[in-house]
């Protein structure tokens, strides 16, 4: 029986090239190193290629890429912007009291533009994906692919809409276990039976059917 060889079989015998993946955590390390060590797994296994989404200051306090994942993971910062009262250089909740943590809110909802301006980019300038160059072993370049997926966190409720507008999918990370997001329950469930004792967090809340 004859075979049939050359470029149109190599080609689809080939793996997909990998996804590229947006991850974009909220302003704490309790949040930033989840974030991270998830882009880790992803590119560790051939998955994806992520660019990782923060500010200046605490993209220079993550911890070093392992060297062999530093062509599969890119950290790009956005600039945070200056809001009255919050401290110069506060750029999570390690550098502020608590009492300041809604003034981090306000300066992350104003990287919706910085945002903005680098999805557009990413899209625009995104090669398909067969072509480019610069990606690990001399193949195609992940980071010229327009991004398939953004992982967002609990606070960026102004990222959907721009991401529909490039028909980028968006999916949550959440890094609280199912069960204590049950515990702390929704808005309704909480404002029909308020809590505001401490012994009111030491039993399971009325949502919650004992067995």
């Amino acid at each position: 029986m004859a075979t049939h060889g050359g470029a149109a079989d190599d080609a689809s015998a080939a793996p997909p090239p990998p996804l590229h993946v947006v991850m974009f955590p909220w302003l704490a390390f309790g949040h930033l190193i989840p974030f991270l060590e998830l882009a880790k797994r992803l590119a560790a296994r051939g998955h994806a290629a992520v660019t990782f989404l923060s500010t200046p200051r605490n993209a220079f306090r993550l911890a070093p890429l392992p060297p062999e994942l530093s062509s599969r993971i890119r950290v790009v910062p956005l600039p945070l912007p200056a809001v009255d009262g919050l401290p110069v250089g506060a750029e999570s909740t390690a550098d502020v009291p608590p009492e300041k943590v809604e003034l981090l809110k306000k300066a992350f909802d104003g990287l919706a533009a910085p945002f903005a301006a680098f999805l557009a980019d990413a899209c625009a300038t995104a090669g398909d994906r067969e072509e480019g160059g610069g990606g690990g072993g001399g193949g195609p370049d992940p980071f010229r692919r327009k991004p398939d997926w953004i992982v967002v966190d609990f606070s960026h409720c102004w990222v959907p809409p721009i991401a529909d507008e490039h028909q980028v999918p968006c999916a949550n990370f959440s890094i609280f276990s199912a069960a204590a997001l049950s515990f702390v329950g929704p808005r309704e469930a909480n404002e029909a039976h308020p809590r505001t004792e401490p012994e009111d967090f030491m039993s399971p809340p009325p949502w919650i059917q004992s067995s």
